[in-house]
């Protein structure tokens, strides 16, 4: 059978390629995983290598698909520069302004943003690109997007931010858990609970702010992976595995053996939510939308969908 690469598959390659995750490149590329997936494995099928290996611990790059993302990337800019060369341009181009948006809030709440913003600056068009706050911030300071969405803190120097709203942790638990039928608990409560927490290099400053307050009110739990896909998550709090300590929205996400429970010290592990964005070259329809992205926020909690910004 004769195998053909399409550039739909370079495209899904280098978006988990570059974010090492298929739920977050999924995210990314506004689809669900499943079609994801099976275009990843057409395209190994093609090159008759793996380009991905996969584990519990997430996903790497093998040495093949190492090998491979220059040559896919090298082939997209090559099919760009053809419809460049080609395609009959416009007597006025539109300016594309990207927004990255942290996978701490729900992207749904930026719906519309794009269309929005247009009524303001006909000339503007707005994208939305999801991801963690510290690929904003790299993506932001190597000139790749324009404005973002960010948790904090996180180690943003050099850059302008605008702060959005709070949004306090909650404790995600079994609904069997002896603290279940409380209706306000203490991170205490749950010190000989296994905690689900994020690995320390997805946003330092944070993993290190919570440490702080951790070791002030004498919380010092077993602590396990957390995994990256949520509904996984929420399955393993279910059946007892652990507990979690989440974005006070994430209640949002329903899960039938799970019950999110107000925390004591919920304010003190607050995540912050800030418009981020390098105040030196912000023109005119950046700083646009940052003022809309605090009048969306103003007086309002975020619906969240994460837990490490």
């Amino acid at each position: 059978m004769r195998h053909q690469l399409k550039l739909r598959q370079l495209t899904y390659f280098i978006a988990v390629a570059e974010e090492l995750s298929f739920r977050r490149a999924a995210e990314r590329l506004f689809i669900t995983q499943p079609p994801l997936s099976r275009q990843i494995k057409s395209l190994e099928e093609a090159l008759g290598a793996s380009l991905f290996d996969r584990d519990r611990q997430g996903v790497r790059l093998t040495e093949a698909g190492h090998s491979f993302l220059a040559d896919a990337r090298a082939l997209l800019r090559e099919s760009e520069q053809v419809l460049v060369r080609f395609k009959p341009q416009p007597t006025e181009a539109k300016l594309t302004l990207t927004l990255g948006i942290t996978t701490v809030i729900d992207v749904g709440l930026f719906a519309g943003i794009d269309t929005a913003f247009e009524k303001i600056y006909p000339g503007v068009r707005v994208t939305v690109k999801p991801q963690i706050s510290s690929h904003s911030i790299r993506d932001l300071n190597q000139g790749v997007i324009d404005v973002a969405v960010i948790g904090l803190p996180s180690r943003a120097e050099g850059l302008a931010i605008e702060h959005l709203c709070d949004d306090p942790l909650v404790a995600c638990i079994s609904s069997s858990h002896p603290s279940a039928k409380k209706r306000r608990v203490s991170i205490l409560d749950l010190q000989h609970d296994n905690l689900f927490w994020f690995d320390r290099k997805l946003n330092p400053a944070y993993y290190d702010y919570c440490q702080q307050v951790f070791k002030r009110v004498g919380f010092d739990p077993r602590r396990v992976p957390e995994p990256s896909d949520h509904h996984v998550l929420l399955g393993l709090i279910a059946v007892g595995q652990g507990i979690a300590l989440v974005p006070r929205s994430l209640n949002s996400m329903t899960r039938k053996g799970v019950v999110f429970k107000e925390v004591i010290e919920g304010d003190q592990l607050c995540i912050r939510i800030g418009a981020a964005y390098q105040a030196a070259r912000a023109s005119e329809a950046v700083l646009a939308v940052v003022a809309m992205l605090k009048g969306r926020f103003s007086g309002r909690s975020p619906r969240v969908g994460a837990s490490a910004g």
